[in-house]
C-alpha cells in the first residue's frame, strides 16, 4: 500500500512541477511579446509538451493568467481564517490583505506581467473582476462565521457595515496594485498597501 502512495505522490509532484514550468514558460512569453501575441502552441513548445498535454493544465490561454490570481486570492481567504479570534474585524481584513499582497511581492517579476498582461485584455480583466467579487462574498462569510456568538442585535446594520469593509479593504488593494504596476515596482506593495490604508479610519458597530 505504501509503495501505492508513494507512485501516487510522485505523479502528482510531476503534475506540480509541468504545471509550474508552463506558467514560468508562459509569463516570460508574454513579458518578452505581450499576452495578445503569445500562443498556446508556444507556451508548450517552451516546454517541450505536446499541445494537449498544455490543455489539460490550462483550456485557454487565460486560464494561465487567472490560476496565479486565484492562488493569491486563495492567501487572503486562508490568512482571514487563521487570524486571532479576539482581533477586531478591519485588523484582520487588513491583516490577511496584506499577507496577500506580500505574496504578490514575493513572486514580483510574475506578478507584474500578471496585471500587466490583465489590462490588455477585456476578457482576462473580467475574469479577474469575477473572481474579485466571489472572494468578496467569500470574505463577507468568514467574517460572519468569525462574529458568530458575539452580539446579535443589529444583525442586518452589521451586515450592512461588514460589506462595507470588505469593499474599503479591496479598494485599498486595487489602488495599491494600480500603483505598483505605475511605478514598475518601485516600492514595495505591502508598504503602498500600509500608505493607503492609512488614509481610510474603519469604525465599528
Amino acid at each position: 500500500m505504501a509503495r501505492g502512495v508513494d507512485v501516487l505522490g510522485l505523479r502528482e509532484a510531476k503534475k506540480d512541477r509541468t504545471r509550474f514550468q508552463l506558467l514560468e514558460a508562459a509569463l516570460d512569453l508574454i513579458a518578452r511579446q505581450g499576452f495578445e501575441q503569445t500562443t498556446l502552441n508556444e507556451i508548450a513548445d517552451a516546454v517541450q509538451v505536446s499541445p494537449r498535454t498544455l490543455l489539460r493544465y490550462f483550456p485557454t490561454k487565460e486560464d494561465v493568467i487567472v490560476s496565479w490570481v486565484d492562488e493569491g486570492m486563495a492567501v487572503l481567504r486562508e490568512g482571514l481564517e487563521a487570524r486571532p479570534p479576539g482581533e477586531s474585524r478591519p485588523e484582520a481584513l487588513l491583516a490577511a490583505a496584506r499577507d496577500m499582497l506580500a505574496a504578490y511581492q514575493a513572486r514580483g517579476g510574475f506578478f507584474l506581467v500578471i496585471e500587466r498582461a490583465i489590462a490588455t485584455s477585456d476578457t482576462v480583466a473580467a475574469r479577474k473582476q469575477q473572481m474579485m467579487e466571489v472572494l468578496a462574498r467569500d470574505v463577507s462569510a468568514i467574517l460572519a462565521e468569525r462574529e458568530d456568538g458575539q452580539a446579535q442585535h443589529g444583525e442586518a446594520r452589521s451586515s450592512l457595515i461588514r460589506d462595507v469593509h470588505v469593499g474599503t479593504v479591496f479598494a485599498i488593494i486595487r489602488a495599491s496594485i494600480r500603483s505598483w504596476v505605475g511605478t514598475n515596482g518601485g516600492r514595495p506593495l505591502p508598504d503602498l498597501f500600509d500608505e493607503a490604508a492609512c488614509a481610510v479610519r474603519f469604525v465599528e458597530t
